[in-house]
């Protein structure tokens, strides 16, 4: 996730073994969803959901967070 440019060509070749290009993308986008965030944890300016608690992670049925 730090350093995409340090994947190698026989770890893409690997993949390419058990995902086609559909999945891959979508594993992509999705590391690069839920990574985000960081930015704004480092920054010091995320909010939390409910202050002074922790808050249960749940999703609907389109994948989206329900808070």
């Amino acid at each position: 996730m730090s350093q995409p440019s340090s994947l190698t060509s026989s770890a893409i070749a690997e993949l390419h073994v058990h995902f086609d290009h559909d999945q891959l993308l979508e594993l992509t986008l999705d590391v690069m969803k839920w990574n985000y965030q960081k930015v704004v944890v480092a920054l010091g300016v995320d909010d939390e959901v409910r202050p002074g608690s922790l808050a249960d992670l749940a999703f609907d049925a389109d994948g989206e967070p329900i808070l």
